[in-house]
């Protein structure tokens, strides 16, 4: 707050005339009754000091205490949770930037990855899954209806069995051989099937082959040969037929009796695709062909779907992005070069949220902070000069200028103050938390008319009045002069006074 001025208090003319006139009566008096014939003794004019108007430096300051601070401090927390494993440092170590502080278990953190790695491979397939929807299903197979394991409004995955077709143009029978004939045979294979009933041959071709075998009444170890025969028109389901087959060499290997013939397995036509069935389009017994349409699908919600899942995936993908980083950052390392003045962990302990783990000052430089009073920051300008006096060092003045204005103040009891840092040319010594105070230059001019302030009464902004002597008579008389700059100990006269025109002290101040 700018330091309060001396202001003149006047002595009024009128008093002035009281006192000399009440004199100048009992003066009267007293000499009329000792001898008229006395001549009256002259009264003596008071003086008073004076002050002459000279050319010079006119500074307008505000004062402020505040304290030293260091330029650089930061209070380091780890960005993740966990506890502390190693403890690197201590309090008084100096560090540079980048060494490691401590570091942290992240255990945790590594769990939530994991999480979410999962995360984004879910969500990846069902986006493949949504990208490779069908909106139909078709047959793989041709032959006859004989289940159907869906309707309209089910949902089905790509593994889903939607209905159960028989071959009718084939016919199935196995024959029974031992283990060393069922290894002569080859899936693929042409083979003969005599026909019992008829005593004819038809062809086939083998289909499975059972290597493990199993044990049968009558006829003991066993290994099943499926053929697959296409179906003439004399070939009946449970007609009686031998499987047979001619090696290279001319041996002949025949079933060791005689099987039915049977409808082939059933057939399972799996879904391919995800999603609603919207339609089925044909019926049970009905005859297929391989490519034929069976289903439709529910597409009305695939392009929304498909939106949602492709944004989904991307949230995950920044999730684990920002997992990564965290995991990165189990090492706490300095910010900024400096002495470490506070640790607050230690191992085997998590931080504590509400405060910070380390905190490193640079000391190598510092600044004074300033506590200028909400009137007075208006008129903080940057660049203003500064003196600073330190109560460390008594009344030595420091250099400084106002390099940093806050954008927002701290109320302190009934009044805000705002935290104006000041650069110093000379720190040498100074500690972080000294305290002081300073004068700073918001207005100075060189080279002016000026006057002592206490010999200016200020009337209102920009004018004053002083005291002169009236050139006719002598008597102190008053005059009204045009003021500018206002500083602790002058002030800037701009008109109403020339230099080296004089003004009574009346309060005899200056003297």
């Amino acid at each position: 707050m700018e330091k309060k001025k001396s202001k003149k208090k006047w002595i009024i003319i009128a008093a002035i005339a009281v006192v000399l006139g009440g004199g100048g009566y009992y003066g009267y008096t007293y000499f009329a009754g000792k001898d008229a014939a006395t001549e009256e003794t002259p009264m003596e004019k008071p003086s008073f000091p004076t002050a002459a108007v000279e050319l010079g430096e006119v500074k307008k300051v505000i004062f402020s205490s505040g304290t030293v601070e260091a330029k650089a401090r930061e209070e380091v927390k780890p960005e993740i949770s966990g506890k502390v494993q190693r403890l690197l440092v201590k309090e008084g170590q100096t560090v540079k930037k980048g060494d490691v502080l401590f570091t942290v278990d992240s255990a945790d953190a590594q769990l939530e990855m994991q999480k979410q790695e999962l995360s984004i491979l879910r969500a990846k397939k069902e986006l493949d899954e949504l990208k490779n929807k069908k909106d139909s299903i078709h047959s793989d197979k041709a032959g006859k209806v004989k289940e159907i394991l869906v309707k309209d409004g089910d949902t089905v995955t790509p593994d889903s069995v939607v209905a159960k077709l028989t071959n009718t143009d084939y016919l199935k029978i196995t024959g029974k051989f031992s283990a060393y004939e069922a290894e002569q045979f080859r899936v693929g294979q042409k083979v003969k099937i005599f026909i019992t009933a008829s005593l004819y041959y038809v062809d086939g071709v083998v289909t499975a082959i059972d290597l493990v075998g199993k044990k049968e009444a009558g006829l003991g170890g066993v290994h099943s040969v499926e053929v697959l025969v296409k179906k003439p028109g004399a070939i009946y389901v449970g007609d009686m037929g031998e499987v047979q087959f001619t090696d290279a060499k001319g041996t002949l290997f025949a079933s060791q009796t005689a099987t039915p013939f049977e409808l082939p397995d059933e057939m399972e036509v799996l879904a391919g695709t995800h999603g609603k069935i919207a339609k089925v389009n044909f019926e049970k017994d009905d005859e297929v062909k391989a490519g034929q349409l069976l289903f439709k699908m529910d597409m009305t919600s695939s392009d929304l779907e498909l939106q949602e899942k492709e944004l989904s995936l991307k949230e995950s993908l920044l999730t684990m992005e920002q997992k990564k980083r965290e995991i990165a950052k189990k090492q706490v390392e300095a910010p900024i070069n400096g002495v470490i003045t506070k640790v607050n962990v230690k191992e085997g302990e998590s931080p504590g949220s509400g405060e910070p783990a380390v905190i490193i000052m640079d000391t190598t430089s510092v600044y004074f902070v300033a506590a200028v009073d909400e009137i007075d920051i208006p008129s903080i300008k940057l660049g203003q000069s500064v003196d600073v006096y330190v109560t460390a060092f008594g009344n030595k003045p420091f250099k400084g200028k106002v390099t940093e204005l806050p954008k927002e103040g701290t109320k302190e009891d009934k009044t805000v103050r705002f935290a104006v840092k000041i650069e110093l040319s000379d720190t040498t010594d100074m500690k972080h938390g000294m305290t002081g105070d300073c004068d700073i230059y918001v207005e100075q001019k060189e080279n002016v008319k000026r006057l002592p302030i206490h010999a200016v009464e200020f009337l209102e902004e920009g004018k004053g009045s002083v005291m002169v002597k009236d050139p006719s008579t002598e008597e102190p008389t008053s005059k009204e002069v045009t003021v500018g700059v206002e500083g602790t100990d002058f002030v800037e006269i701009i008109d109403g006074l020339k230099e080296g025109d004089e003004v009574l002290l009346m309060n005899g101040e200056g003297m």
